[in-house]
């Protein structure tokens, strides 16, 4: 991958930001498979309360210094748009006519905020994320906001791997390439070119990934400026533009015509100015039920050995496990490493190595009782 940077980008990096060139735009589908049976189709993982607010409010408000209330935006569905628009977040929600990965709902953002301010920053998140320690997340996105103003670099966050993790895709960086940064600032605000994207590992080459220090964590969160992004699409993806176009910018006649695939595929892997500021904050994604056993501590959920993140639990012989029932008392005798979680009619025991299999368990509720998913 080639190297694009602006001297400009390197100089003066402080944490004050101009706000009002800077757009949110959240990134909030789902299916609601992962935490099944407590998320749903019509109420997915963003919208379930990890602490004291949901998911989704965590996110938003993590920008509320420096991104203005008309300046945030939520893409979703159709189906979602009622639901996200109940939780009052003080943001504009998009409702997309289908669904169609991300990179046609990152266009559609793009687009609105060209026509409002051709000069703007987007600030790509997902949803679902969590942050243990949102002061870090803050400085780390203010330093690479002003980058991809500065340079035109498009800018995506990686985590700090502490573990092989085998669920999640890789950015493999190389060291700064430039001579602009001097060497006393060059590690708390440089960021490292990405030169590969990597497909989610085997066990052994996530173990080789960090051990070798090269690899983050790629947690789908972008910072760009919207004529930067705008002309990667052209480059890359020139159907976008035309789909756009000849539909006269209607997004009902213009989305069946994108191409329905993910920003990573569709741009980010392609384009040959794509940095990476490293995020070390205490990030994690909740894919999963077993991720509440890397915040439990922090949600005030861990009892003794096992993870109760609701209800009452009476252990016997028995650890590991993670249990959400919430008014219930839950006994466990002689049972270890499950999942037992209990939501309106229904409950779900899974052993936690098939944490990443409960959408098999959707899919067969679906047939039986469509009411519960």
């Amino acid at each position: 991958m080639m190297w694009s940077a602006s001297k400009t980008a390197t100089e003066g990096l402080g944490l004050n930001m101009p706000s009002n060139n800077s757009y949110l735009v959240v990134i909030a589908g789902g299916s609601g498979t992962r935490f099944w049976p407590k998320s749903t189709s019509k109420r997915p993982k963003q919208l379930l309360a990890f602490g004291t607010s949901t998911l989704l409010a965590q996110t938003v408000s993590r920008f509320e210094t420096f991104v203005p209330p008309n300046q945030r935006m939520i893409v979703t569905t159709q189906a979602l748009k009622e639901a996200i628009e109940a939780e009052k977040l003080e943001v504009r929600v998009l409702g997309e006519p289908q669904g169609r990965n991300t990179a046609p709902c990152i266009y559609w953002a793009a687009k609105i905020i060209e026509k409002e301010n051709p000069k703007a920053i987007m600030l790509v998140m997902p949803a679902d994320h969590y942050m243990a320690s949102p002061e870090k997340f803050t400085a780390t996105v203010k330093q690479a906001t002003l980058w991809a103003q500065e340079s035109g670099d498009l800018v995506t966050l990686g985590i700090k791997p502490i573990r092989p993790e085998t669920g999640y895709g890789y950015l493999k960086t190389d060291t700064f390439a430039s001579d602009t940064m001097s060497s006393s600032n060059r590690e708390s605000v440089a960021p490292k070119k990405v030169e590969a994207f990597v497909e989610k590992p085997n066990q052994d080459r996530a173990r080789e990934f960090v051990a070798s220090g090269n690899y983050l964590w790629n947690g789908g969160m972008f910072i760009w400026r919207v004529d930067a992004i705008l002309k990667a699409f052209d480059l890359y993806m020139p159907e976008m533009k035309t789909a756009w176009e000849t539909s006269q910018g209607k997004i009902e006649d213009a989305y069946p015509k994108m191409t329905a695939t993910s920003i990573d595929y569709g741009i980010m892997e392609k384009a040959q100015n794509v940095v990476t500021f490293t995020l070390d904050c205490g990030w994690d994604d909740l894919g999963s039920w077993t991720s509440l056993e890397n915040i439990a501590g922090l949600l005030q959920a861990k009892k003794g050995e096992n993870v109760v993140t609701a209800g009452e639990v009476l252990a016997i012989e028995s650890s590991r496990n993670i249990v959400d029932t919430p008014g219930r008392l839950t006994s466990l005798l002689g049972v270890n490493d499950l999942i037992v979680v209990e939501h309106g009619n229904a409950i779900l025991i899974a052993h936690k190595d098939r944490a990443q299999d409960i959408r098999i368990v959707v899919d067969e509720v679906r047939k039986l009782r469509p009411e519960l998913v």
